[in-house]
C-alpha cells in the first residue's frame, strides 16, 4: 500500500473522529474521571469488605504457586485481553440498548478508583504506585478504550434509531461494520499493541527497580 493511500484512509479517519467520535470521547472522559473519583471515595465506607476480599485473593493467589510469565507472555495475554475488549465495545453497539458501549468506559474509570482506594486502605505510597506500575501504560490504553467506546456509540446510535425511530435518516447496518472495522484496525490495533509493550516491557521493569 502506497503512502498517499496510507494518508488519505487516516484522513478520512480523521473526519469520521471529527464528526462522530469526537464528542463521546470527551463525555465518557469527563464522565469517566467524576465516576472514578467518586468509587475512590466511596470505597472506604466499604474498608472491612476490601480487606477481607484482597486478603482472600492473595491467599488464592500463593496457594496456585503459579510462574511468573515472562514478558512476551506478559504482552500477547495482554494485547488479547485488550483486543477483544475493544471489538466487544463496538460489537455491543449492534445491540438497541441506548448508551451500552459507555458502560465498559466507564467501568474502566470506575476500576481505577477501585484500585487507588484499595492502596490507600492497605496504607501503599498509592501515587508513587500509580506513576510507576499505571500511568506509563494507562495513558496509551485509554486512547483505544475511549476510541472503541465512541464507535460503538456511533453505532448504537444508528441503530437505535433504526430499530424504535424508522422514520429517522440512519446509516445502513453494513456500512456501521465496515466503517467500525477499519476505525477499530486503523487506529485500535495500533494503540493496544503500543500500550501492551509499553507495559510488559517497561512498566514491568519499572515496578521491578521502584516498587
Amino acid at each position: 500500500m502506497s503512502v498517499d493511500k496510507i494518508k488519505e484512509k487516516f484522513t478520512i479517519e480523521y473526519q469520521l473522529y471529527k464528526e462522530c467520535y469526537r464528542r463521546s470521547i470527551f463525555i465518557v472522559l469527563i464522565l469517566g474521571i467524576f465516576l472514578a473519583f467518586a468509587v475512590f471515595f466511596t470505597s472506604f465506607y466499604f474498608e472491612d469488605f476490601i480487606v477481607q476480599q484482597s486478603t482472600s485473593m492473595a491467599e488464592q493467589m500463593l496457594g496456585e504457586n503459579k510462574e511468573e510469565p515472562t514478558n512476551r507472555q506478559k504482552f500477547v495475554s495482554i494485547l488479547l485481553n485488550n483486543l477483544f475488549a475493544g471489538g466487544m465495545i463496538i460489537l455491543c453497539g449492534f445491540i438497541p440498548v441506548y448508551g451500552l458501549p459507555c458502560i465498559y468506559g466507564l467501568l474502566s474509570f470506575a476500576a481505577v478508583g477501585i484500585v487507588a482506594g484499595y492502596g490507600i486502605i492497605m496504607e501503599h505510597n498509592v501515587l508513587q504506585t500509580m506513576v510507576i506500575a499505571f500511568i506509563p501504560h494507562a495513558v496509551i490504553e485509554i486512547i483505544p478504550i475511549l476510541y472503541s467506546v465512541a464507535i460503538g456509540m456511533y453505532i448504537n446510535k444508528n441503530v437505535v434509531q433504526k430499530v424504535f425511530f424508522s422514520k429517522k435518516k440512519s446509516e445502513k447496518v453494513s456500512r456501521l461494520l465496515t466503517q467500525g472495522t477499519k476505525s477499530y484496525i486503523l487506529i485500535i490495533i495500533p494503540l493496544f499493541i503500543l500500550a501492551a509493550l509499553v507495559e510488559a516491557f517497561i512498566t514491568s521493569r519499572l515496578v521491578d527497580i521502584y516498587l
